[in-house]
């Protein structure tokens, strides 16, 4: 049954409605607070800043804990302008580099003309690996070194450090401030589909730098996480060199293997495009042939997120369907069949291919999940348990849905389970990313991302999770900002809405949530092209069955009118 009600009539039937909020006005856009960058991949263009021994000793091992920050190739150089011979030998790259956050600098003892002792404590808590991926650790462990200091005499002579860390360590601060992500692209185990591998990079290297560091990694193969869910279509032992000719990117390969299989050599040519954001050109040899050429748009569909995404979400308010935009909520929309859907204890929806959907509707004996078009073609899927959540179209043809705790996946054709993943027991949420070999999970108040993959007999497997905002407490849900970042409805002091990458490298805290705690979040993933803000948009959440759509200055009330819009079991469609 379809129909359409306004929202101001709707607003008599059901208190929800009537929570107060301070709502956006109808129709408002997004707040912008950058230009999304036209430069994909490159440098960031302004100057490198540097860091060099002052005359005030304190200042000189800040900046010491600072100057790791670069290109990895001339790291020993900069690090030597501490040092009283220029030639001292650090830690091996391949140790990474420890990231010190909560740094306290003590100065003490010597003579403060020609010696000093620096003390300097910290927390560790992570490493920056030589591949430019990011180890964070689940306990941070506790950091003390004393640096000692001399000069040649003179209270404006510059401190030399005269004693090294057995490690080369870097202020977290600073990596914030001067590392960008650039993931690297690998092949899924299905046709023209890029998983990504989140790498940092120093933003403000040359863009020839840039590239050949990024085509280094690529070489190296995929991280740990991410092998479990991709692999590398190029091949090993295979070395590259890479040069700009007439405003146009060459990459030549010499392949440790032949391949002379057209499809292997276009994802070899798309993973190279997507790892350098070869947006204005390339031209890419193996062995001397071509076997690749355009710019970054020619392969834009080997990304699983849509280009244009349109500003559209949805909602459940009594057992219906409902659609929201910047201008309207509304239960009509004649391209979307599935809006104005209803049926009685309608809990959740998502969407999937043709139109069908998933509904979990709240039965005599339990929950039952029911899947088809929307009209009387929809069934019922036997086998499951009594408490169902947050079903998930995957593109290898299945569903997944929260089966009393635990993720089960569905066939949507026969309506029949076929097997449980082996991740997860107690699962209250999850979702699902947009190139279905990644689910992000909410269990025991905590978030969870696991790797998945489709082994050849096309049956889902997960990798082993690791669990994402390690000082997050009482998660109540997770939703895909972006190919890399996690929103997460939880608690850590007063804050309650985050985005936090997926290795835990970054924690992003949305400003304005002061007095609310969120029970769900849903959102389109940011293009992975043209954004740069990792947020996605339309961002929706609920607090206390009320709705609210997250702008980068903090969560406003989303309104019709003058009413404040209630709504459960917020959803998006990548499509």
């Amino acid at each position: 049954m379809r129909r359409r009600t306004s929202l101001a009539a709707a607003l008599a039937l059901g208190t929800a409605w009537a929570a107060s909020a301070c709502g956006i006005p109808t129709g408002r856009d997004p707040e912008v607070v950058d230009d999304a960058p036209t430069n994909f991949g490159e440098s960031s263009g302004t100057a490198a800043e540097t860091f060099e021994p002052t005359a005030e000793a304190d200042v000189t091992v800040q900046n010491f804990l600072k100057a790791a920050a670069g290109d990895p190739a001339s790291r020993d150089d900069r690090l030597n302008k501490f040092t009283a011979t220029s030639s001292e030998q650090f830690s091996d790259a391949a140790s990474g580099i420890r990231l010190l956050d909560d740094i306290e600098v003590t100065v003490g003892g010597g003579n403060p003309i020609e010696s000093a002792n620096v003390t300097v404590t910290a927390s560790v808590i992570g490493v920056y690996l030589e591949d430019g991926s990011v180890r964070m650790s689940s306990s941070p462990s506790a950091y003390e070194e004393t640096f000692m200091l001399g000069r040649d005499g003179g209270l404006q002579d510059v401190w030399s450090i005269e004693s090294l860390p057995s490690q080369v360590s870097l202020d977290y601060r600073q990596f914030l401030d001067s590392y960008r992500a650039s993931p690297l692209y690998f092949q899924a185990d299905a046709p023209q589909l890029l998983v990504p591998d989140l790498r940092w990079i120093y933003a403000d290297l040359d863009a020839e730098t840039d590239r050949r560091l990024l085509l280094d990694w690529l070489l190296r193969g995929p991280s740990e996480f991410a092998s479990q869910s991709a692999r590398s279509a190029i091949p090993t032992s295979t070395t590259a060199k890479t040069s700009p000719r007439d405003g146009v990117v060459e990459v030549d390969l010499t392949l440790g293997e032949p391949v002379d299989d057209r499809t292997v050599q276009d994802a070899i040519t798309a993973q190279v495009a997507w790892t350098l954001g070869l947006s204005d050109g390339f031209v890419l040899t193996a062995d001397g042939d071509t076997i690749g050429e355009g710019t970054l748009a020619d392969w834009r569909e080997w990304n699983a997120i849509p280009v244009d995404l349109p500003q559209t979400a949805y909602f459940l308010f009594e057992e219906t369907v409902w659609q929201y935009t910047a201008e309207e909520v509304t239960t009509e929309a004649p391209d979307h069949s599935w809006v104005g859907f209803q049926a009685d204890g309608l809990r959740q929806v998502a969407v999937g291919p043709a139109d069908q959907i998933a509904a979990i509707v709240a039965g005599t004996a339990g929950d039952v999940l029911t899947v088809g078009p929307t009209d009387s073609a929809m069934g019922a899927v036997g086998g499951l348990g009594t408490a169902l959540a947050d079903p998930q179209w995957h593109p290898a043809s299945a569903i997944l849905v929260v089966s009393d705790g635990v993720p089960t996946v569905v066939n949507p054709n026969s309506r029949a389970v076929i097997q449980p993943l082996t991740v997860g027991e107690a699962v209250t949420a999850m979702a699902l990313a947009a190139d279905g070999r990644r689910l992000a999970y909410v269990e025991g108040g905590h978030a969870w991302v696991a790797p998945l993959n489709v082994d050849a007999d096309g049956n889902l497997q997960a990798g082993e999770p690791r669990r994402i905002g390690t000082d997050i407490e009482d998660v109540t849900d997770i939703a895909w900002s972006s190919e890399n970042y996690l929103w997460v409805t939880g608690k850590r002091d007063d804050d309650t809405l985050f985005r936090v990458a997926i290795d835990n490298s970054r924690t992003d805290v949305q400003a304005g949530t002061a007095g609310l705690v969120f029970s769900e979040v849903a959102a389109n993933p940011a293009d992975p092209v043209e954004s740069n803000l990792n947020r996605g948009d339309p961002v929706l959440v609920v607090a206390n069955d009320t709705l609210y759509r997250v702008h980068t200055s903090g969560p406003e009330g989303v309104r019709n009118g003058s009413h404040a819009v209630g709504g459960t079991a917020p959803f998006t469609v990548l499509q």
